[in-house]
């Protein structure tokens, strides 16, 4: 499980709160160059409304410019350094970034979004507990911070506290561009901490292909605790999950919209509701296999291969390359 909080994090982590315009840093970095003639009729709050608006609509350099300019003049507004801090985080300056949110803060101590964006930087650079600090401090100004509180959960899962980590785990919901499941069934959603033998659900995946390939393996557990348990998942996937034991008769998410009874529950969610942890696993052992006739095929294939065989995985989200993961992909 470990594995997957860690891709969950590179992909996920990287969403960023800011006000008053959302992370697009995009494109290359290019050299930055500022004209000090500014007129001095120009008011530092046009210049600030022209940085945000070029910032919404994803001008990140001439957001970029602006901000400059701004912090050239000795502007003292938070919300600048913030934001420049977002598109140094793109561009993968992550000290700087660091240094234009403590600024940042530093204007305004009860700033949460800034606190909220050190967090993530601090993340990047692998200073987990100052990171964790960061975080909390956003949710203390801000108590239904949702991003801050799911970031919060990828950081106390990867430092083992399994049990906070999974509960914070369930704001994916709420946070800005919130998680969906693949489904839209009309049951209702299963929200006991822990599940019951009589229980009737319907898992439905989340996330990617390889956010069901790593939970999938709870459900046969599930079925051999004496639950009715039908498992909704991407189609492209469904050779393996039968060919694997994991269901015989797996749903699409269209499927699934159709099912009538019991409560439906994320795939996500089952660590939580099955209080998994480094002590208790549940499943341990390799759960995933292929069809005879497969590897049999791959067998004769691989067989008459007389130079060296390498295997390659994939990674995941490749805006986690501008971070701490900088030079992974081959």
């Amino acid at each position: 499980m470990e594995e997957a909080v860690r891709e969950d994090k590179e992909n996920k982590v990287n969403q960023v709160k800011t006000f008053p315009v959302p992370f697009a840093a995009t494109g290359t970095k290019e050299n930055i160059s500022i004209s000090t003639n500014t007129r001095s009729k120009t008011s530092q709050e046009l210049i600030i409304n022209q940085a945000f608006k070029f910032h919404r609509n994803g001008n990140i350099l001439e957001a970029a410019k602006c901000y400059q300019q701004l912090m050239n003049q000795g502007c003292n507004d938070p919300r600048v350094f913030s934001n420049y801090g977002i598109i140094l985080r793109g561009f993968g300056e992550l000290q700087d970034a660091q240094t234009s949110y403590y600024k940042a803060i530093q204007l305004k101590p009860d700033y949460a979004e800034a606190h909220f964006n050190l967090g993530n930087i601090l993340s990047d650079l692998g200073n987990l507990k100052e990171a964790e600090l960061s975080l909390r401090k956003a949710i203390e100004l801000k108590p239904d911070y949702a991003d801050a509180s799911w970031n919060l959960s990828l950081l106390e899962l990867l430092q083992g506290d399994y049990k906070n980590g999974l509960e914070n785990y369930e704001f994916r919901s709420k946070i800005t561009n919130p998680i969906i499941p693949h489904g839209k069934t009309k049951i209702g959603k299963f929200n006991q901490q822990k599940i019951k033998k009589e229980d009737k659900l319907l898992v439905v995946s989340e996330q990617g292909l390889g956010d069901t390939l790593q939970y999938m393996r709870y459900v046969p557990y599930l079925r051999d605790q004496g639950l009715d348990v039908s498992f909704s998942a991407q189609e492209k996937l469904h050779s393996l999950i039968k060919a694997s034991g994991i269901d015989s008769n797996p749903l699409t998410p269209e499927q699934s919209n159709l099912v009538s009874e019991g409560q439906w529950i994320p795939l996500l969610s089952l660590p939580r509701s099955l209080k998994v942890n480094p002590e208790n696993p549940i499943i341990s052992e390799p759960y995933i296999s292929s069809t005879n006739e497969l590897n049999q095929k791959w067998k004769n294939i691989l067989s008459k291969e007389l130079r060296p065989i390498i295997g390659i995985n994939w990674q995941g989200n490749p805006s986690s390359e501008k971070n701490n993961l900088k030079g992974r992909s081959l």
